[in-house]
């Protein structure tokens, strides 16, 4: 089954009408984000059983027809893996909010509802990282070329084999959708993905809040509560400076560079050229930014902002490692991988008091989380003090 390729606005009309009559298809995507802050939409690949269609939104002009079905809430999206390719479609929505055409379409900022065959895979005791290529060869028997992983998408006109790998990327994603969808019926796991295919259209998951971008930054403890504030200063304007440039953070500034200039708090331009890192290019485009940016954070006062990680005690490591081998025992016992349940770092939360965890959410509390809620209630009984002494 050859994929139909769309590049006119008519053909995609006529193609997303066609699609809109179904209650899931199999959608995919490929772009090119190297030299810009917002992924480049080069190519949406979607299929139904029996028929194929790669559309490009670079011949194609305007797109809402597209968007209007991706957004459409009455159809699933089954995607693998499918975080990158919402955060693209979540970029496109807010960046263009009136770009739907269809008063019926679904005005949030993320596809829904989604079934994402890598989280679905994991349910059922595959590796819970397991790509796409693998799960098709373990399902279908299916060897798929990978040559054009690495390709420039954006180049047109695209090639015959382009077009033949993009169009594998959802010609046997059907038959996985199928088969998986079967195996958590028929196991009873039906509802164990579900809490998570929601996380993955949580707008806040994609969400790059300038006012935020300071929680990107891991070695910000290091530095004084002076250093701190110039640092989240710092790290807002970059990614406002990003964001309206449309070019990577990095090309605007590295964390490194950040943190030297918060160290060394210069104060013209002639102290911020000695800063290592600082270029040519950065400092005659934002020089003056730059130095305004650090004398903003260096008047500023306040608390910390950087808080130091606790430090487990001694009992505490002994019970996280008590509670991730109980994980482990009951990760074999439901032939799924133990990460699945719960992960190194959410137990160490649990032990530290934080009860906004995966472990005690959904399923899996009744599953794992009662276990270890009752492995802490026994430690907190057996170190607190008895109300005779």
């Amino acid at each position: 089954m050859s994929a139909r390729l769309v590049e006119s606005q008519a053909d995609l009309l006529e193609v997303c009408a066609q699609f809109r009559s179904q209650e899931w298809i199999a959608l995919d995507t490929e772009f090119m984000r190297e030299r810009t802050y917002y992924a480049q939409l080069c190519l949406v690949q979607i299929a139904v059983p029996g028929f194929i269609a790669c559309i490009d939104p670079l011949r194609v002009g305007d797109v809402a027809p597209l968007l209007d079905l991706i957004f459409d809430t009455n159809i699933l999206k089954v995607m693998h893996a499918a975080r990158q390719d919402l955060e693209v479609f979540y970029d496109l929505r807010r960046r263009n909010p009136g770009q739907a055409v269809d008063s019926a379409a679904e005005t949030g900022l993320v596809p829904r509802p989604v079934f994402d065959t890598q989280i679905a895979a994991a349910c059922l005791g595959y590796d819970d990282q397991i790509g796409y290529a693998a799960l098709v060869k373990e399902i279908s028997g299916v060897v798929l070329d990978k040559t054009h992983t690495r390709t420039d998408w954006s180049a047109r006109p695209l090639k015959a084999e382009q077009l033949s790998y993009a169009a594998d990327d959802v010609r046997y994603l059907c038959d996985v959708y199928l088969h998986l969808a079967a195996s958590l019926a028929e196991s009873g796991r039906s509802e164990w993905p579900r809490a998570d295919f929601a996380r993955l259209t949580d707008p806040q998951l994609y969400e790059n809040d300038p006012r935020k971008a300071w929680q990107r930054i891991g070695a910000g403890e290091r530095l004084g509560r002076r250093g701190q504030a110039i640092l989240r200063e710092l790290a807002e304007w970059r990614e406002n400076t990003a964001q309206t440039s449309n070019l990577p953070r990095n090309w605007v500034m590295r964390d490194a560079e950040m943190i030297e200039l918060a160290r060394s708090e210069p104060r013209d331009i002639a102290e911020l050229a000695a800063v290592s890192g600082i270029g040519d290019r950065a400092r005659q485009k934002w020089g003056g930014q730059i130095l305004s940016v650090i004398a903003t954070g260096g008047n500023a006062s306040g608390e910390a902002i950087w808080q130091t990680a606790p430090v487990l005690s001694p009992d505490q490591m002994e019970l996280c490692r008590r509670m991730a081998k109980e994980v482990d025992r009951i990760a074999h016992e439901q032939r799924v991988s133990s990460a699945l349940l719960g992960t190194r770092r959410e137990i160490q939360r649990l032990v530290l008091g934080e009860p906004d965890v995966r472990l005690l959410q959904g399923w899996r509390r009744e599953l794992v989380g009662n276990a270890l809620l009752s492995m802490l209630a026994a430690r907190s009984a057996r170190v607190s003090p008895s109300a005779h002494d």
